[in-house]
């Protein structure tokens, strides 16, 4: 049951970014990073908030899909961040178990988890992992945060072309991190 809702999840989370090495875990505690400037603008949502940067289009609600952010650039792959808001498959789940089921996923479609360790802030934990997997014949990188609250999985997915990740992942990871429940 848990192997066939993290598939469900990861092939809503290779659905939604196709618009227009080893493994590493453990358990990091940081401090949030705080996004209070006029380039950043806060949506609110009946469950959750995020903040984006102005320049990021976003797009309202489809399918298991909560939200959808999106980076307008000169190619045809454009960067993004999902939210997927899904319920758990057992009240029992826990990140350990979300991470387990989605590293045999990933391997599934031959996939590589880059990292993974659970982040411990002063407002949530979390599972974040940086997964590098083929999509429509090109590897797509992904920086993923799982999150359980209130017995639902919240699926956070940044997702960029292999060669151009680092060049949005400080701005993703700021907007990732600026989720509340």
């Amino acid at each position: 049951m848990k192997t066939k809702f993290i598939l469900f999840a990861l092939i809503g989370i290779l659905a939604v970014s196709c618009k227009k090495e080893s493994s590493n875990s453990g358990v990091s505690t940081q401090p949030e990073i705080s996004i209070n400037n006029p380039e950043f603008k806060e949506i609110k949502k009946d469950n959750y908030s995020i903040t984006v940067h102005k320049d990021w289009y976003v797009e309202h609600g489809q399918n298991e899909t909560s939200l959808s952010i999106y980076l307008d650039t000169e190619d045809d792959f454009s960067e993004n961040i999902n939210v997927i808001i899904t319920d758990l498959p057992s009240s029992s789940t826990t990140l350990k178990d979300i991470e387990t089921s989605a590293k045999k996923e990933f391997l599934l479609i031959k996939g590589s988890v880059i990292s993974s360790e659970k982040i411990i802030t002063p407002n949530k934990e979390y599972q974040r992992m940086v997964v590098i997997a083929p999509n429509y014949g090109e590897n797509l990188k992904y920086l993923i945060h799982y999150i359980i609250k209130n017995s639902k999985l919240y699926i956070l997915t940044f997702t960029a072309h292999e060669k151009d990740f680092e060049q949005y992942e400080k701005i993703a990871e700021q907007v990732m991190q600026s989720f509340r429940v």
